[in-house]
Parts: structure tokens; sequence; C-alpha cells
């Protein structure tokens, strides 16, 4: 230490125990307070750094700051003082380790580390709430204590943002940053620090975003030999997933930490609560430690015992139905359909399954039909225990069937010790189609329409016309019709003039019977999102989705349009996708497309690969995830995937589309310009539109690519910043007025969604509190 001040040196009324550490601008020591008789720490400007006007101020600066802050998780400023000019503030004295030296070579374990990751949102956002940016965040300014409690340390290099200053006379001389001026610890740098510019709160949130990734990984997220190579790569590099180093990540993690570490501020999140919403809400509130698991469930297909086979739709549709109910209540994670249904006839072990799940409990059963008898067992097994919870056997006829559902769906919760509010009770007795035969037809016609091919939409349409011949006007058996309709026009199997007028027609019947029915609410959403109308498909599909939070279809498209939109903070519905259908390749496409519009690489690849990995054979899925790899940057990998695609699509609808997009990533300009004409009408997805336009543009075929980036803008493509920061394909466009003519008015679409969005939360937080 420059000034190294021996144990039994006083200062004033503090005499100096040992030495410590040095801060960003000082020295620290441990000392005894003999007028009070405690222990503080004192930090100490080093006397050649007090002789500079500049840094004296700072010094004082990191003293009014943190004096400023009252928190549990932000270390206590007690004084600031001068001895015979020396030069130092007291402190409260934190008995722990700094963070940098207890995180291991592979990371922290995953409930340290989330407990760890919570406690400093929580007290940074109490600084940034003050208007103070620490500036220099990083690990060995966290203090782990002997409680395990978060403390951050030296604030130092903390600056107050004008706004605050303005508003707080105490505070008003901090606002003094110039830009131009590098300030920081290189590693744990924003972006916007490296260059020197202005910075706010969310530069404190970038290097939150690389201290997750090194809690979590135990390595940091940007890598160099020197500082001037550090300072490239946080410019210019995008990370691996942390999940390449630790499969085991939860998603809500890996999805902050790819938040966090966004290279525009304005994509990150505004504020570092919103990161975890876990994390508690009262400033005098307790560092947060890790509670126990919420309950969560899997059920498995029941089987079928029937004698005739045929009967499995039967059993197929008892188990949806038991999700459906399970999924309707509040405080209970309930694995989707799609995830569910994907381990019929599976032989592994129950904790296996959970474990794969990380779900808490497994519920299965069998269903034997005979004639109009009925028998139904049902068991439910604590996955750590590998033991029964409770079982029941059921016996009757079909028409029994309703009640015995709801009766599997009670047991079950009351089991797990949840408690039914009064409208999940209503719900869970609901039975929106009551006569057996309906039913029967429209389970038929569910299974039917998840096999996403035109024979087997055709056979969906004929079993829902049976059931609707039987019952009449049946609002779900409506809403079921005007989806099946789009879904035709979703995959390019009917016009979408013509299967759109269908599909609102029924949707339009079924709502005029029940306005609140969400699969109505949803399909409207899709029709409207499918005729590019964003601003009237959102809050639709939003209200939808509120209404069925399990239904992972719905969170699919939810997810789908306001990647178009260009939307800021629906990371969450992709969470929460990968949460209750991890086993499905459509959500690892919807996060594939997720990270795609916003330039997360590394992400887009590895949520592709996987989207293909799960995918049971090559298709439409195979060609937008192959292609997204491409940009992405694994062009030679991604040839391959997408001439896969166009080999099995080639005899259906999606053929041309197929086959153009395959030659022109190979760069095979007249086999790829054959397949141009073909395009002509039969691309109606905005994802497929922007896909040919790329292909274009690759090409070389600038007025065809901007014709149809055209198309996909008015198919509902209006995502500004994907199209013009994140479209590495479209970047030898000519600038010229045609593109200007194009996108300046997609700016205005897209920052007026944005800010639906945000008066969107701000209801939504409001209703909560």
């Amino acid at each position: 230490m420059s000034q190294g001040l021996p144990a039994g040196r006083r200062l004033g009324h503090y005499e100096i125990t040992a030495a410590i550490g040095a801060g960003g601008m000082g020295e620290v020591y441990r000392a005894t307070d003999t007028k009070l008789g405690r222990d503080v720490a004192l930090k100490v400007l080093p006397a050649e750094m007090a002789s500079h006007p500049e840094r004296l101020e700072r010094f004082r600066r990191e003293a009014r700051a943190l004096a400023a802050l009252d928190h549990p998780g932000i270390v206590t400023v007690y004084s600031v003082e001068e001895h015979e000019g020396v030069h130092f503030l007291t402190m409260q004295l934190v008995d722990g380790q700094p963070l940098d030296r207890i995180i291991p070579a592979t990371g922290l374990p995953l409930d340290q580390a989330a407990s760890i990751a919570a406690a400093l949102a929580e007290a940074l956002a109490a600084a940034h709430e003050k208007g103070i940016v620490h500036r220099d965040l990083k690990p060995a300014n966290v203090m782990i204590t002997k409680e395990t409690r978060v403390k951050v340390l030296d604030f130092g290099l903390a600056k107050v943002s004008r706004g605050e200053a303005s508003s707080n006379s105490a505070l008003a001389t901090e606002a003094r940053t110039s830009e131009g001026v590098i300030m920081g610890t290189v590693p744990y740098m924003s972006p916007e620090q490296v260059q020197g510019r202005e910075v706010d709160h969310r530069t404190d949130i970038f290097s939150l975003g690389v201290i997750l990734y090194e809690m979590t990984t135990g390595r940091r997220p940007f890598q160099a030999d020197n500082s001037a190579g550090l300072m490239s790569a946080i410019l210019r590099d995008h990370p691996p997933a942390a999940t390449s180093f630790r499969a085991d990540l939860p998603s809500d993690l890996q999805r902050a930490i790819t938040a966090c570490l966004q290279k525009d501020p304005a994509a990150r999140p505004l504020s570092a609560r919103d990161l975890f919403r876990a994390a508690p809400e009262s400033p005098a509130a307790p560092a947060p430690t890790v509670g126990p698991r919420l309950p969560s469930v899997v059920v498995l297909p029941f089987a079928n015992r029937s004698p005739d086979p045929g009967n499995e739709y039967f059993s197929d549709g008892l188990t949806e139905e038991v999700i459906t109910d399970l999924g309707s209540i509040d405080g209970l994670r309930v694995i989707s359909r799609n995830s569910a249904m994907s381990l019929k006839g599976t032989t592994r072990d129950t904790p296996s399954i959970a474990r794969e799940l990380n779900v808490t409990h497994v519920v299965s059963g069998s269903v034997r039909m005979s004639g109009e008898a009925l028998r139904v067992t049902v068991e439910l097994v604590d996955a750590a225990k590998d033991a029964p919870v409770w079982s029941e056997k059921y016996s009757g006829t079909v028409a029994d069937v309703f009640g015995i559902q709801e009766e599997i769906a009670r047991k079950i919760v009351a089991a797990l010790k949840i408690k039914l509010t009064p409208s999940e009770g209503r719900q869970a007795a609901e039975r929106p189609i009551r006569d057996v035969v309906a039913w029967d037809a429209y389970l038929r016609a569910r299974r039917e329409m998840y096999d996403w091919t035109p024979e087997s939409s055709q056979r969906a349409h004929r079993m829902v016309d049976e059931a609707l011949a039987v019952v009449g006007d049946a609002p779900l058996l409506l809403a079921t019709k005007g989806q099946l309709h789009w879904n035709e026009v979703n995959t390019n199997v009917v016009a979408a003039d013509e299967g759109l007028a269908r599909a609102e027609d029924f949707v339009a019947r079924a709502l005029a019977l029940d306005p609140d029915l969400a699969l109505a609410i949803y399909v409207r959403g899709l029709v409207a999102g499918s005729r590019g109308r964003l601003e009237d498909a959102l809050p639709d599909l939003y209200r939808a989705q509120a209404l069925a939070p399990n239904d992972a279809n719905m969170l699919a498209e939810v997810i789908r349009f306001s990647n178009v939109a260009g939307l800021r903070h629906h990371g969450g519905f992709v969470d929460r996708l990968m949460s209750i259908d991890p086993l499905t390749h459509v959500t690892f496409l919807c996060a594939s497309s997720y990270h795609w519009v916003n330039g997360n690489w590394a992400e887009t690849a590895s949520a592709g690969r996987r989207a293909i990995e799960l995918a049971p054979a090559p298709s439409m899925l195979h060609a937008i995830a192959g292609w997204q790899i491409a940009t992405a940057g694994f062009r030679d990998e991604a040839v391959a995937i997408v001439r896969r695609a166009a080999e099995a699509c080639a005899r259906t609808a999606l053929g041309p589309w197929t086959a153009f997009l395959s030659h022109a990533l190979a760069g095979e300009r007249e086999a790829a310009l054959a397949y141009a004409a073909a395009l002509e009408g039969a691309v109606s997805n905005e994802f497929a539109a922007r896909m040919v336009a790329e292909a274009f543009a690759l090409l070389g075929r600038h007025d065809d690519a901007l014709r149809w980036l055209g198309t996909a803008i008015r198919l509902g493509f209006v995502n500004h910043k994907a199209l013009t920061a994140h479209a590495p394909f479209l970047g030898g466009l000519p600038e010229g007025p045609e593109f200007h003519a194009l996108l300046d008015p997609v700016r205005e679409r897209w920052l007026g969604l944005v800010e639906w969005e945000r008066q969107f939360l701000r209801v939504e937080r409001g209703a909560v509190r």
C-alpha cells in the first residue's frame, strides 16, 4: 500500500488494526472506533491522489452517494472525515469474502448462484432508483458475508444521473461525467464504457450480466490476452451461451444473462429488478435465500388398456383434459400437452423423467373402455422419493368421464396441498362440451389437428363438423374450426384471403356466444397477425395468454408475433415456454427466432440445433432453423440442413420456397432463380417472406430483395431493429430512396408497438400491486 498505515496508527479516534485491501479509489483498513467501541472499515485516499482536486472530489462523491443509500445489500457509510491531511471515510465492516474468491472453476452451485444473483439485482435496483450508477461492478466489489448475505462495496466511481441530480439538491453536484473518459475494470465494462461514452444505470446491468455468467460457468464471457483485445471483444463478440459450459443452467438465469449482455443499452432490461421477479420488493427486506421449490407436475400419457387399440384417442384425450385442468391452477407448474405426449410409451424411470423436466411430481395412469364401461386408474408419485403420494381407481361409464376427470384434478391438487381459489374451482368444473358423443368427436379432431398435415387437417374438420351436428354452435368447437382454417394458411396449404376469411367467420360466431373464450380470442389475434395488423393482434394474443397461461401453443404464437413486432420485454414468455414445454421442437424454434431477431447469434445457433434435434423429420421448421443458423455464421452447416428440408418438402406446397432458399444459401444462383416465379402468391408468412428477401439479397437481386422485404413488412414483420441492425444477409442492400421509403415508416410502427408494450406492462404491474 502506498501509505502503508501500520497497525496502531490513529486517525482521530480511529485506531487501525489491519490492512484489508485496496478499492477503486483508495486503501481499506480495519479499525476500531474508540469512541463507540465498534470495529469499522476505513477507506483512505492515498496522499498522491488527495493532491488532485478531481480525485479528492470523486472520493467525496463516493461517500455522498453511499450515504444516500439505505439498503441491506449495500455497505453503510458512517462518516466522511479528515485528520492531519489524511482524507478517509468510515464504513460498516463486512465480515466475509469477496465473490471473486469463492467462484470455483466450474461455477457456483446453482441455488447459491441464483440467490446471490437475486440479491445483487435487488441492491443495484435500489441504487439505481436513487439515481446512482456504480460503474465498477465486479465480483471483487461484492462481499458475501458469513450469513451468506450480499453486500455491494466500493462506489468510488459512482455516478449520479442528471435526472436524479436535478431533483435532489444534495446530489446535484455529482452529475459531472465527461464523455471520452474510460472508467471501470475492463473485463466487466459495458460497450459504452469501453467507448468512453456517457453511461447510465444500464451499464451496471451489463456488468451484472458478466458477473452472472462468471458465477454460473466459472469463466468470463469475453476473453482476450490483453486489455486492448478484451475491449475489442466486448464491443464485437457475442459470447457462447452459458449453457454451453453449464448444461443444467435454468432457463431463467440464461435468459437474464442474455438480456444483460446486449450490446445496445436500449435492449437491456429497464431495471435490474425485472431480471428476478422473486427478489424482495421492500428495500428493508432481508437478502433473498433459496426457498422450497414450487410444486410442479408432468402428466404422462394414460396407457390405453382397452381391448380396441383404436380407443387410444380417448386415453390421450383424458390425459390432455387433466393437464388442462391442472394448468389452470396458479402456483402449480404443469408440463404442457406437447412435451407430455412425447413421452408416450416411455420405459424410463420416474426420477430420470422428473430430472429432465425439473418437476417435483409425476402422474401416470391407464384407461380401459369396453363398450360403455369405463375404468381409470391414476397414481401421483413424489419424484424425489420415487414413492406414491396418492392413487385411485374409478369405475363407471363413458358418460361419467367428465366427473372422473374433474375428480382426478381435484385429488392431485389436494395431495400437493394446494388450495384452489373459487375461480379455479369453477374452472375445473366447467365442461365446454357436455355431450359425450360430441366430446369424443372433439378429442379425435384435436388429435388430428396436431399432426399438422393437409390430410389430418381435413379429417379434423370432419370430426368437428360431426360434433357441431350433435350439440349445435358450441363456442369451443367454432373456435377450433377457426384455428384449423388459420393453421392451413400458416402452413401455406390454403390461400390467405380464403382461409383467413373462414377463420374470422368462425371465431366471430364463437365470441358472440362466449366473449371470454381464450381460444377464440387467440384465433382472432392470429388472424389479425397474419394480416399484418399487429396493433390488433397483440392485445388479443396477450389477453388469451393471460386466460390460458399454460397453453404452450398460445405461448409459441405470442412469442412469434412479439418477435416480429420488435417488442423488448417478452423474454419471460420464452422462459415460460421452455419451462412447461421443454421436449418440443417448436419451443426451441421460438427460442431460436427470439435470439435471431435480437442478434444473439450463439444462442440462435444453439436453440436452432436443438429444435432440429427434437423435430421428428425434415420440414418447414428445418428450413427456418437452418436459415437462422446460417445467419448466426454457420453457413456450411446450414446449407446441409436447408437442403434436407427442401428434399423432404419437394412435393408439398412448401417445395418451391424451400428449394429456392436451399440453392440461394449454397450460392447456386441459376438453380435458385428457377424457383423464383413459383414463390409469387405461395408465401403468406412474414418469417418466410423475410427469408426470401434475404435469399434474393444473397443472390445480388436487390430489387427483388426490396420487393420481398416489402411483402414481409406487409405481412407484419415490422421489427425495425431486426431488419436493420440484426440482418447481416440484408447488409448489402443499397440504402437508397427505395430502401428508406420502405424502412422509415416501419420504424414509426415499431416505436408505436414498443410504446404499446410499455403501457401494457405498466397497467399489468399496477394491477399486480
